[in-house]
């Protein structure tokens, strides 16, 4: 079992931060792990997820306003 940890760390390791991240989020979205899931799975802190999905609902907020026309 401590084998298998070890390999999944460094695994981790490889992949970068950021692409760490949009996996978590993405599992998030997508319904199949909650943060707490997500933040042991990936090795990501809360914080960094929850900001990222802050920032989605920003963006989707953003994009669902009418805009405006100029005359």
């Amino acid at each position: 079992m401590e084998k298998k940890n070890k390999k999944e760390n460094s695994d981790e390791q490889k992949i970068p931060v950021n692409e760490r991240l949009q996996m978590a989020v993405a599992s998030i979205l997508e319904g199949r792990f909650f943060i707490e899931e997500a933040v042991e799975k990936y090795r990501i802190l809360p914080s960094s997820i929850i900001q990222e999905l802050r920032r989605i609902q920003k963006l989707k907020k953003a994009s669902a306003q009418p805009h405006k026309k100029k005359n």
